[in-house]
């Protein structure tokens, strides 16, 4: 079987403007960041936070062409969804309205920073470690290439591309220092996941059986409330 990409699945100048849309913006946040004398501020904290976005669906298109390069497609740096552009515009209103009666707290940059690193290695590593097993749509047939993956990061979650990418949130919104679109997203991420695993976990029963049955005894999604 081959594992080269599907030329039906990739529109060559959709990537290329994609990429160089990500390319454009992450270079004028590292200029906004270079010229801040105090990265601590409203400003430079959204720069901050616009360049991780980037570099998070740079790195989803990226790990799939790798990992599982029969499945990428144009829609792999997943820019499609329209809550995400949501999210960020209501997380940069509330950066901007923070500081205005609150001081931001340098403690809370740092960790975040720190959150928002281990989300995404635990997500890209989930990518590498899933290898063509890996998908960003639950999977309603079983392939020949699928295979149960419970060593590396899934023997410490089961699902650990979402947990990486819950805490990556999670971080985004302790940097800016934003306690609505924090808790409310996490709110929402948390019933989204649950929804989504409850369904994805329906058709891997189905697919390995009692082998699956006892991975999930064993092994916690570690996502509050999940």
């Amino acid at each position: 079987m081959s594992y080269s990409y599907k030329p039906n699945k990739i529109r060559p100048h959709v990537v290329a403007l994609k990429a160089f849309c990500l390319g454009s913006a992450s270079s004028a946040c590292i200029a906004v960041l270079c010229c801040s004398s105090n990265v601590n501020t409203s400003g430079p904290k959204v720069a901050l936070y616009t360049l991780v976005q980037c570099i998070f669906h740079f790195l989803e298109f990226l790990s799939t062409a790798i990992f599982n390069t029969s499945e990428v497609e144009d829609d792999s740096f997943i820019l499609g969804d329209t809550d995400l552009y949501l999210v960020y515009v209501l997380s940069v209103i509330e950066t901007f309205l923070v500081h205005i009666y609150l001081p931001h707290r340098r403690w809370s940059l740092f960790l975040g920073l720190v959150m928002i690193m281990t989300g995404q290695i635990c997500r890209t590593l989930a990518m590498y470690t899933a290898g063509t097993s890996f998908n960003h749509y639950v999977q309603r047939e079983k392939s020949s290439k699928h295979k149960l993956i419970t060593t590396g990061i899934y023997s410490y979650s089961r699902h650990p591309s979402y947990f990486g990418y819950f805490w990556w949130f999670i971080g985004s919104q302790v940097m800016l220092g934003n306690w609505f679109v924090g808790v409310a997203g996490a709110y929402k991420l948390s019933r989204f996941f649950s929804q989504r695993i409850a369904y994805e976990e329906e058709y891997l029963i189905s697919f390995f059986g009692e082998e699956y049955e006892a991975y999930k005894k064993n092994t916690p999604v570690r996502i509050p409330f999940i």
